[in-house]
């Protein structure tokens, strides 16, 4: 056998890149990373050397904001110029997804592919800030329902899935006027359990406030805060009535109330609609005669049917004693109290008759003794406190034989000072009668209005005030 001497084998040409580096890379840092170029044997191909126009694949751009991998400072998959010596070359890698990236190249004849390409598993970065997303419309003192969460991200776009609230407390607040509860610290997520894997589901969020169309902005004390779209809320469940009208109202007459179911907020329960059964208190009834006040022509204390639009209904209500009332609507649990319900001072309606109370016996000639009066009434038997006998004169007559005297008019009461807050005090005024004694009625009547007839009322004779002889004319 002959050996030759010494010879020197060089690489083949170049018929594939390879590409190596670290296998783990955090969003938004960069790592360098080595292209070497190979011949079909597998060495280093040294005589592929000089500027290459490479281009990089096989990494994803972030989502918010769009941030595209770099090679070298230029995009993935736009051809960036690489310097290689005896087939090597280094570069900057730059990725901002979390991904399991597997980083190609390619000068357009030669690649990396398959095992050649560098895996590159992207974690996600420090947390940055948040991500929200409410369903609308949701409903005041309800927790929210749909889907509602909040996401921690990094300055990239990737959820952060270790993300802790005990650490970092996140606040809720928002634009409209009420109070936000039902988090982990009522109006905080400060609850290491809050976040599962970088997300937190935030339907047990409660809003309890004026109804309207506002935002809600969740402010970490570390980071970047989040104001979610608009979402509308409604009002929630009835919980009390407001009744409205007019605070006077003439007995007899009528008037149309509002009921207005309201939320514990205050808010009109515009879902409260329909018939419903309410049963209304707060007002008496008239005494002569006795009468009910109503509402939709149905007694106080007696459930009606009452149609409700969006909250809202309107009945007719009629009252009948002089009284200050407080009007009441009740459904079951829902009912008005306190300032909620509506005053209304009741007047009596127009002089329409007499109530009459005399004492007997009583004493020929002698003004009438003991309790004796005459009063005013409407038509309900309610005082008429503003009657006045100088415009309607009420006649005194008896059914004895005798007259009437001692009155602002003799047998009259035709004076404007006769009645008092609708009462007249007949002792006083000197009612007076003079005749035969007996037993015998008295009747006063108005000019304009029903009259009114006393009991039998017994007449005594007077006090002696002559002495009468009486015998036979004529004597032997």
């Amino acid at each position: 056998p002959v050996t030759s001497s010494s010879l020197t084998i060089n690489s083949g040409t170049a018929t594939k890149l390879i590409i190596t580096g670290t296998g783990t890379q955090t969003a938004g840092t960069s790592q360098t990373i080595t292209i070497t170029a190979k011949d079909a044997s597998g060495n280093t191909a040294t005589g592929y050397t000089g500027v290459k126009s490479i281009t990089f694949s096989g990494a994803s751009a972030s989502s918010s904001p769009v941030t595209n991998p770099t090679v070298g400072g230029t995009n993935v998959g736009t051809a960036t110029n690489v310097t290689f010596s005896n087939g090597v070359a280094t570069a900057s890698l730059s990725l901002y997804q979390v991904e399991s990236a597997v980083l190609a190249a390619t000068d357009g004849s030669l690649s990396a592919a398959g095992s050649d390409r560098l895996s590159v598993s992207v974690s996600a970065g420090s947390f940055s800030k948040l991500i929200v997303s409410l369903t609308s419309p949701q409903t005041s003192g309800s927790s929210f329902s749909g889907t509602n969460s909040l996401t921690a991200q990094d300055a990239y776009g990737n959820v952060v899935t270790g993300f802790d609230a005990s650490t970092n407390n996140i606040t809720v607040s928002t634009s409209l006027t009420g109070s936000i509860s039902g988090l982990s610290g009522t109006n905080k997520l400060n609850n290491a359990g809050d976040f599962v894997s970088g997300v937190a589901n935030i339907s047990s969020l409660t809003f309890t406030g004026t109804s309207g169309t506002g935002t809600f902005t969740f402010t970490p004390a570390s980071g970047t805060a989040v104001t979610s779209g608009s979402v509308s809320i409604g009002a929630g469940s009835a919980t009390k009535f407001i009744v409205t009208g007019t605070g006077t109202q003439t007995a007899g007459g009528s008037q149309n109330i509002t009921i207005t179911a309201k939320d514990a907020s205050g808010n009109t329960a515009t879902a409260y609609t329909g018939a419903k059964s309410i049963t209304f208190s707060g007002a008496n009834a008239s005494s002569s005669p006795a009468t009910n006040p109503t509402v939709a022509s149905t007694d106080f204390g007696t459930a009606t049917s009452v149609t409700f639009s969006n909250g809202v209904a309107t009945v007719s209500m009629s009252l009948y004693k002089v009284e200050s009332a407080l009007i009441v609507a009740t459904d079951g649990s829902v009912t008005t109290s306190g300032s909620d319900r509506l005053s209304v001072s009741v007047s009596p309606a127009v002089f329409s008759k007499l109530a009459l109370s005399l004492a007997g016996p009583q004493i020929n000639g002698v003004g009438f003794t003991g309790t004796n009066s005459l009063t005013a009434l409407d038509a309900y038997g309610n005082v008429v406190t503003g009657f006045d006998a100088s415009t309607n004169n009420i006649t005194v007559s008896t059914s004895l034989s005798g007259s009437i005297s001692g009155l602002s008019g003799t047998n009259k009461l035709n004076s404007a000072s006769d009645f008092v807050s609708g009462v007249a005090n007949l002792s006083s005024l000197g009612l007076k009668y003079t005749g035969a004694v007996g037993s015998g009625t008295f009747t006063f009547t108005p000019a304009s209005g029903t009259a009114v007839t006393s009991g039998s009322i017994t007449i005594n004779p007077g006090s002696a005030n002559k002495f009468v002889i009486t015998g036979s004319g004529t004597q032997t």
